[in-house]
This record gives C-alpha cells, structure tokens and sequence, in this order.
C-alpha cells in the first residue's frame, strides 16, 4: 500500500508539471518570410566582357539575426514574436544583388563568394537599416546599405575603389504587420537593387 501511494504521488507531481509546462494551449505557430519581387530588365545596356564576385554583405550587429525589428517610438525597437526573416538581412541582401546582377545580362559572369574562381571585380556590402519605421501610421521599411566596388586589378587598394557609396530608401508599408514589413522591405530592396547594379554598370564601362 505504502509503495502504490508514493507512485501516485510522483505520477501526480508528473501531470502537474505537464500542465505548467504546456500552458494547457497549442504551441505558436512560428512564421517566416523572405524579399521577393520580379528582377529589373535593362534591354538598353549592352553586356560587358567583365566578371565580378558578390561578397557575402556584412550587417550592423544589432541587425545580424533573423528578427524582424521595428521602431514604435525614438530610441526603442521591438521585434515580433513567431515572426522571422528566412536568413538574416545581409544574406538576403547578398543573394538578391548576386541574383540581380545575374539575371541583368551586363556581364560575363557573376559570381558568388563560394565560387573559386578570381573575377577582377567585387562588389561588398554593409546592410545600415533594415527595419519598419512605426511612429507614424501607416509606417515604412527603410533600408540603408554602404556599396563599394573594387578592381582587384588595379595597382593599390584606394585607386582600386571605383566607388563606395550609402544608399537609402523607404517605402510606405499597406499594414503594420510582419506580412506587410516583408512586402515593403521587398520593395525597397528592388529599387535599390536596381540603382546599384546601373551604379556598378557605368563605373566598369569607363
């Protein structure tokens, strides 16, 4: 009798640590999002016989993880519970550029970081912003990125800086919402995509 009633015991102290674990509700369903939208056509450039290498884009520290932040007010951000970008922004920001350029057609080749091979331009990139702007409705996602271009052949390392240059842009946002930040930040990440790539385009062609 002594030993059944100190299996109750334990089988009740079980159950009872099962109920405050699980909370008596369904797990959060964790969501995920990516940049998407159409690459930009650009029929009037010709191709140029170069190749170039997309470095894989650095990220300001407070921005290097998958959260999706956003500013309420001065001085604060937050970030959504069960809400993510699918990588974080400066892996994003390196594929969408790599697959840009690809699909421009304005050069030989276009390379990853990961290929082997030595293309004698590379193009680096440092995401600033990569956030929603909520102090007023209906709010906005701005993106800030620093963009330089090297010839790695050239004699020493300022003349082979053909140019560094801070892009910004904001683009108003349908809903204050995780869906609605990933929309917004889709479209300001194809303008200026799109301005950097006509960017690197005229400082190869001279």
């Amino acid at each position: 009798m002594k030993r059944f009633f100190m299996v109750m015991t334990v089988l009740t102290v079980v159950a009872i640590l099962s109920g405050c674990i699980g909370g008596g509700g369904p797990t959060p369903v964790t969501e995920q999002y990516v940049i998407e939208y159409p690459p930009s056509v650009y029929e009037s450039l010709s191709a140029i016989d170069e190749s170039i290498t997309v470095a894989r884009f650095s990220v300001a520290r407070h921005l290097n993880c998958r959260s999706m932040f956003y500013k309420p007010a001065p001085f604060k951000r937050e970030a959504y519970n069960y809400h993510y970008w699918r990588t974080n922004p400066g892996d994003m920001l390196t594929d969408c550029l790599l697959r840009d350029l690809r699909v421009s057609g304005m050069f030989r080749a276009v390379f990853s970081c990961y290929n082997y091979e030595n293309a004698r331009f590379l193009l680096e990139g440092y995401v600033e912003a990569f956030t929603g702007l909520y102090e007023e409705n209906p709010g906005k996602a701005l993106l800030r990125l620093n963009i330089t271009l090297v010839d790695r052949e050239s004699e020493n390392l300022i003349s082979g800086v053909l140019f560094q240059k801070n892009y910004q842009t904001s683009e108003t946002l349908e809903s204050r919402t995780p869906g609605g930040l990933a929309r917004g930040m889709s479209k300001a990440v194809s303008s200026l995509s799109g301005e950097i790539i006509k960017d690197i385009y005229k400082a190869i062609e001279k």
